[in-house]
């Protein structure tokens, strides 16, 4: 028996895509920035998984992980997937912003996805367990290979003196992941 009441679920589909491509629209026309970018305690698990690091205090030797939400990055339609690709070099600056060292192509992200994901995620770990304990600043700039655009984010930390930062004993890949 019907109750008078119209079924609004086949509507709601079309109403989400139609607003999705409207995100869509805004999102290729917009600028790569990124909605996170962040110090973990350990390697992330996926886009939203990760444990925040509430200070950029690292024991000596200690890994580094960063989580990275970029948009605005460009897909491209090939073979019936959708492809984005962004790199991410590196710079380390001590606390007065003298280059320490850089590295270009520290971090290659390759997505492959059937559909435009605007939920990405990135994870970079960094190794700097020759440096000695100080201020530095990391500067991570991404590059969006199949689009004309690039941004640039810096996160300070400080290697503390032995016995002065509480080490997170994690004993995660020494590797850059990425998610979509």
């Amino acid at each position: 028996q019907s109750s008078g009441k119209r079924s609004q679920g086949r509507q709601e589909p079309r109403s989400y895509d139609t607003m999705r491509k409207g995100a869509l629209q805004v999102w290729a026309s917009g600028p790569l920035l990124f909605r996170k970018a962040i110090f973990v305690t350990k390697a992330p698990e996926g886009f939203g998984i990760y444990d925040p690091r509430p200070e950029g205090a690292f024991a000596p030797g200690e890994k580094l992980f960063i989580y990275v939400e970029p948009v605005g990055f460009t897909w491209q339609e090939k073979d019936g997937l959708n492809h984005a690709q962004l790199v991410a070099d590196l710079v380390l600056k001590d606390d007065e912003g003298t280059v320490l060292g850089a590295q270009e192509g520290f971090g290659t992200f390759t997505f492959d996805s059937r559909d435009e994901n605007m939920e990405v995620m990135t994870a970079l770990t960094i190794d700097f367990t020759e440096a000695p304990a100080g201020k530095y600043a990391a500067e991570l700039k991404f590059t969006d290979k199949l689009g004309d655009k690039s941004a640039t984010f810096e996160l300070p930390f400080e290697i503390k003196e032995e016995g002065d930062a509480s080490s997170d004993d994690s004993s995660e890949d020494d590797t850059s992941s990425a998610q979509p």
